[in-house]
């Protein structure tokens, strides 16, 4: 595994620097260009495209090599809330689909602040979209004993099936069309990282619960 990951992270930088390339270009060429002209069009299929890549080189990298050199103390309920407004701005969110958020206040936890925004987006994410009609997506800090702390993202949505919850975290396992699998072996992966856990619980028809425990920091 150490030696895949050294491969999969090699090949994500060395793609990184052409598909940057392919960006500047593409643009250079679209200022020449008529707006509204085919050509304007096929440019903004290849720019929306190359982001694609590149968003998906950044999730090779993040999975394969988690660089947690960023750690800070970080408020977990100020950080939660702030992802949750953007993300009921977000096209990922529909009117069908309320965040309820009941959360215990001044717990810190010791992790990267973009990582953790990462962490949660990805897991509303993945609620939202196996709501498809209305439903709720519920989220919870609770303050454990042993200093830890839990935090639960529940959702009312399709859940899963038995037969695949031993593959959820799989990288590259995915049940949608255009998913690549990363998502949740994303999530875990940074978990692990951060000496945290995280687990689920899932009835089919019924919804999902994640459930991740992370040490309270303490600063000295």
């Amino acid at each position: 595994m150490a030696a895949v990951n050294e491969l999969l992270s090699g090949i994500a930088h060395e793609i990184k620097n052409p598909l940057a390339s392919l960006s500047v270009a593409v643009q250079l060429l679209k200022e020449n260009t008529e707006a509204g002209s085919s050509d304007f069009r096929l440019m903004n299929i290849v720019l929306r495209e190359i982001q694609r890549l590149h968003n998906l080189v950044n999730d090779f990298h993040i999975f394969t090599k988690p660089n947690i050199s960023n750690a800070e103390a970080l408020q977990l309920d100020k950080a939660i809330l702030e992802t949750v407004e953007l993300f009921n701005q977000s096209p990922e969110t529909g009117e069908h689909i309320t965040v309820n958020t009941r959360l215990d206040e001044n717990v810190i936890v010791r992790i990267d602040s973009v990582h953790f925004q990462q962490i949660i987006w990805n897991l509303l994410k993945n609620a939202s979209e196996s709501i498809s009609e209305k439903g709720e997506i519920f989220i919870r800090i609770v303050r454990h004993k042993n200093d830890r702390v839990l935090i639960r993202i529940e959702d009312t949505g399709c859940g899963i099936d038995e037969n695949r919850t031993d593959s959820v975290f799989d990288p590259f396992f995915t049940t949608k069309a255009e998913g690549t699998g990363l998502g949740l072996a994303i999530v875990h992966r940074l978990v692990d990282s951060y000496g945290g856990v995280i687990d689920f619980h899932s009835r089919e028809g019924k919804g999902t619960v994640f459930t991740i425990i992370f040490n309270i920091y303490e600063s000295s």
